[in-house]
């Protein structure tokens, strides 16, 4: 609990950040007209990060993050939204799909995979591309089956295969987008740096 508020905050600012461009931007990109969900959830992003790097720490952070913009930046649009404002069955959708990724670790842990190392366990690496390529399909996977599962349990949508795809998918295209734009922002940030420090 030592370092909670630094975790909060900087999970809930890129989460938010995140959720506000994924509305503006991306949010109909594959968007079904029967049922909410988009080919490039942008938030994904935040939620493999941040608890990579936090771990549960990050989830009550997004949670903060969707109350806040659905209550107060939604603005009646329910074109995405089950009931269109943060009731009990955002919150739980919320909590599930926030959990995603934690579960997604706990379920690597479990197969002998761990950041940590211990006897016997393989060791997983935040900055290998390929194991945070794994975590990104793993808990994607788990928030389209799971989620979805508990969506159509609260609601009365009658959610096929498609839509389970559609998260799936979205889930895992949004965190690319999101990776490549940090990975050319960065690597251009390098290439300045270093030419500011060779012109001294």
């Amino acid at each position: 609990m030592k370092y909670f508020l630094q975790s909060f905050a900087f999970t809930f600012l890129m989460y938010f950040g995140l959720w506000i461009m994924w509305v503006h931007f991306a949010i109909d990109i594959g968007l079904d007209t029967e049922y909410p969900g988009s080919l490039v959830y942008l938030p994904h992003a935040a939620r493999v990060i941040c608890t990579c790097i936090f771990g549960w720490y990050a989830i009550p952070a997004m949670v903060a993050a969707d109350f806040i913009g659905i209550t107060f930046f939604v603005h009646g649009n329910t074109d995405f939204l089950l009931t269109g404002n943060f009731s009990y069955e955002e919150l739980i959708n919320s909590i599930v799909a926030n959990s995603s990724v934690f579960l997604s670790l706990v379920l690597l842990k479990l197969s002998g995979l761990s950041f940590n190392y211990e006897h016997g366990s393989l060791l997983l690496k935040k900055s290998n591309y390929r194991h945070i390529f794994l975590i990104t399909v793993l808990s994607a996977f788990i928030n389209g089956l799971v989620g979805n599962f508990i969506r159509q349990g609260l609601s009365d949508y009658d959610i096929h295969m498609f839509t389970v795809l559609r998260f799936t998918v979205g889930d895992i295209l949004g965190t690319l987008v999101v990776l490549l734009v940090c990975t050319i922002m960065l690597s251009a940030y390098k290439d300045i740096y270093s030419k500011t420090n060779k012109d001294y």
